[in-house]
């Protein structure tokens, strides 16, 4: 008899499983936004810090002016380049999916009040559910076309799992 109740809301079970999953995913990706972020407002605080010191330095000891204007010169140049920096791109794109997963999970919750109360049949779940997890697909190639991993700083993922987000 459970069995059959199982059976029953097979679909229901799907689709809160889903929904499970996409706000592990959103949780995530968060963690992620913020593990890059931090590299890249370290970025910004380094070549703010060197212009800085480079223009005081210069005003000090005008000896060792060359030297100075590298320092300001070499930190107008990583500037021009921030937006050519694999974490700084991977920032950008881990935003995007924030918003997007964020966006897709309201909807999702919507949604699941109707799947819940029995208001859609088995068929009309599961291509919702297909819906869901084409709309998924679709957000991470849009922002991550290379996948989200690729890169030389892809170890800088955050240091908790999405299974730990959980506990």
């Amino acid at each position: 008899m459970s069995e059959n109740v199982q059976d029953l809301h097979r679909q229901q079970k799907l689709y809160w499983d889903e929904m499970f999953e996409l706000k592990v995913a959103l949780s995530y990706i968060r963690l992620y936004r913020d593990s890059v972020g931090r590299w890249v407002t370290g970025l910004a605080a380094l070549k703010a810090i060197a212009s800085c010191a480079g223009i005081a330095a210069w005003v000090i000891w005008k000896e060792y002016a060359f030297v100075w204007g590298a320092i300001i010169a070499a930190s107008q140049v990583a500037d021009a380049l921030k937006d050519v920096f694999p974490f700084a791109k991977k920032h950008k794109a881990a935003c995007e999916h924030a918003v997007t997963l964020a966006n897709l999970f309201i909807d999702v919750q919507l949604e699941w009040e109707n799947v819940f109360s029995g208001r859609y049949t088995d068929d009309e779940i599961m291509k919702r559910l297909h819906q869901l997890r084409k709309l998924q697909l679709d957000a991470e190639n849009t922002t991550f076309p290379m996948g989200w991993r690729s890169g030389m700083f892809c170890l800088i993922a955050p240091k908790r799992t999405p299974l730990s987000i959980l506990g």
